[in-house]
């Protein structure tokens, strides 16, 4: 069984389980929602992705890539969560997201990336938690804005042939 994380007002944020694969893979399969990455992933990319950030971060740092489901229905509506990812200040928490196309807009991002910043400053104790979001990514960046207090760029590695891209990186710190 599943550990539930966190609830908010329409959300449970869970660990998530094998069983979950499929529609996560929906996403991370589909053109429109990975829009913004280097490319679709095929189902083992993606089983590897969340192995990688879910269930071995779940064990190596308490934390990791989360289910976000409907607290009434309990559907499952995509992924929101910490990982640990590079910026110019080297690796650190960063809260990221990732919902079905059919949930855009009814600011469950902004509800889940939310709940994961107040887990991560008060319930885990970290000194600060960001958001990496690419400058074409005018979505992304709406739900960092309502989630983080500032906004700096930094240049890292992100496109398919190795090539430098900016980013900016929305940051909150513990106060």
């Amino acid at each position: 069984m599943a550990r539930d994380i966190l609830k908010t007002e329409r959300l449970t944020l869970r660990e998530i389980t094998p069983a979950d694969l499929p529609f996560l893979h929906r996403i991370f399969g589909d053109a429109e929602c990975m829009r913004y990455y280097p490319g679709i992933k095929s189902f083992d990319e993606t089983a590897r992705w969340f192995q990688r950030l879910a269930f071995d971060s779940y064990t190596s740092h308490g934390f990791g890539l989360w289910a976000v489901t409907d607290r009434q229905s309990g559907t499952l509506l995509g992924d929101c969560g910490i990982t640990l990812q590079e910026t110019s200040a080297g690796p650190e928490p960063e809260i990221g997201y990732h919902l079905w196309r059919d949930h855009w807009g009814k600011g469950y991002a902004i509800e889940a990336a939310a709940a994961c910043r107040d887990h991560a400053l008060h319930d885990l104790g970290l000194a600060r938690i960001v958001s990496i979001v690419r400058p074409d990514n005018i979505p992304s960046q709406r739900v960092a804005e309502r989630v983080h207090r500032r906004r700096e760029t930094f240049a890292k590695t992100g496109s398919t042939d190795g090539g430098i891209m900016e980013f900016y990186v929305y940051i909150t710190d513990r106060t």
